[in-house]
């Protein structure tokens, strides 16, 4: 007979102890094999937990020595061959709830590593409950901007955050659902939130480019985004913001607008319009050529020099739609008129026909 059976045998079952399906009870390891867990349990009683129960909650590592005391689960009080059928599966889950719980109810920051993405998020594993981090509770910097919204770009954009750990706050636990909800921002509202306060319209800081669409540049700092508008990158028209930037790279950027956490930035205004330095030479009644780029309803443009454009007014051709000077002007041809404004704020000279 063998050690194991002997002892079963030789138990004292004199204080019958009844127990209760789904109770939390402790025992101590009798002997441990890669199919079963034997306890001994109190009253005499021997608990079993089977490999499937003490898998899966992060216990398969856990050392299982003869001695060692546990805290289980009871899933069946009694089962045919008189033994208590135990669950550290059970009993590890219902750990974690109560803790998500304080976790939610203090809350508290934690780590989790993510296991999977699809769509619409994250899903990540707190003691062995799964948790779903929603795109939209997602930091900047780990938001899949993609132009479109092309659904398999951004799949792709966030499964590439698999196997990282990630600050979060529980947003919502409901265990009757089995739903918990993650936010990566809320971990990070307070850094955020004082950030906001204390940046002012003119502040130049250094931000990290996090996002590239057609129509410009985000950039993340102090846990808080912002857009680079394409007419804010550089003086110059910019067809593909880009061209001169990659998602990584560190920028420095003027804070120009400020709507609650919306924020604006400019790189161009942290260095001179050069347009201004090549204009100085021309005043009003200056006589200037070039030749025609092209026309629509505000009139003719002709290029004067490099970065230099001018504008004839519609009505100095007799024409009310840019539509009507096709075939009466060519692109490329030459016009002659005198300066009457360098308008500034456009970037143009203003003509006048001679």
């Amino acid at each position: 007979m063998s050690k194991i059976m002997e002892n079963l045998l030789s138990k004292d079952d004199s204080a019958l102890v009844v127990f209760k399906l789904g109770q939390s009870i402790k025992g101590t390891v009798i002997d441990a094999s890669p199919a079963r867990i034997l306890m001994e349990l109190s009253g005499g009683a021997t608990g079993v937990i089977t490999k499937r129960e003490a898998t899966g909650y992060g216990m398969e590592d856990e050392a299982m020595d003869a001695g060692t005391e546990i805290e289980a689960t009871v899933i069946d009080p009694e089962n045919d061959e008189g033994l208590v059928m135990l669950s550290l599966r059970r009993a590890s889950q219902d750990t974690a709830w109560a803790e998500l719980n304080t976790i939610f109810e203090d809350e508290r920051i934690i780590k989790v590593k993510i296991d999977e993405a699809n769509k619409g998020g994250l899903m990540a594993k707190y003691k062995g409950l799964k948790a779903f981090l929603p795109v939209s509770q997602l930091m900047p910097m780990n938001y899949p901007r993609v132009e479109g919204a092309d659904s398999g770009e951004i799949l792709k954009k966030l499964q590439s955050h698999m196997g990282k750990d990630f600050a979060v706050r529980v947003l919502n636990v409901d265990r009757e659902q089995g739903k918990i909800i993650i936010s990566e921002k809320l971990a990070h509202q307070s850094q955020m939130g004082e950030t906001l306060k204390n940046i002012q319209i003119g502040d130049v800081v250094e931000g990290v480019v996090s996002g590239i669409v057609k129509f410009g540049l985000f950039v993340t700092f102090g846990g808080v985004e912002g857009l680079v508008h394409v007419s804010e990158i550089e003086w110059g028209h910019v067809s593909d913001p880009g061209r001169n930037y990659n998602i990584g790279d560190k920028i420095e950027v003027m804070i120009i607008g400020k709507d609650g956490d919306k924020l604006s930035f400019s790189i161009k205004q942290l260095s001179e319009d050069p347009w201004i330095k090549n204009t100085e030479k021309y005043s009003d009644g200056q006589e200037v050529s070039g030749k025609v780029t092209r026309w629509n309803d505000n009139g003719v443009f002709i290029e004067v020099e490099s970065d230099v454009q001018a504008l004839f007014s519609l009505d100095q051709f007799e024409a009310s739609t840019g539509s009507e000077l096709t075939g009466k002007i060519k692109e490329g041809e030459i016009m002659t008129g005198t300066v009457t404004a360098v308008n500034t704020g456009a970037h143009r000279l203003e003509l006048k026909k001679v």
